[in-house]
């Protein structure tokens, strides 16, 4: 049988530092540890850009929507959506595309520099 004193001696601080060993490891690469933390950190940091796209987005839906109420409502606005959403246009209306505007307007850009 074991003595005490080997018990003692070498068991004892043998399982302790297993025990300290695993403590350590799991602190370091376990599912709640530093890399994990890291982990989660990278992803709040992620979606936190992504609220802020979000948000912004809203931002511009309820400054349209706040134009579109009753109360307040824009003249030159109703117009304007109504024409793009039908494509309709007034006898003697000049229609540029979108892509045609971005186009000269970069064209222009490009000049002055």
């Amino acid at each position: 049988m074991l003595s005490k004193q080997f018990i003692i001696g070498v068991v004892l601080p043998a399982v302790a530092m297993f025990w300290a060993a695993t403590i350590i490891y799991s602190a370091v690469a376990g599912n709640a540890g530093y890399g994990a933390l890291a982990r989660l950190e990278a992803e709040v940091d992620a979606k936190a850009g992504e609220v802020d796209v979000l948000r912004a987005h809203r931002e511009k839906l309820q400054k349209r929507a706040d134009q579109l109420n009753s109360k307040s409502l824009d003249p030159d606005l109703v117009d304007e959506t109504i024409r793009t959403v039908l494509g309709y246009s007034r006898e003697g209306d000049v229609v540029i595309s979108r892509q045609a505007l971005d186009d000269a307007l970069r064209r222009r850009t490009d000049k002055a520099n």
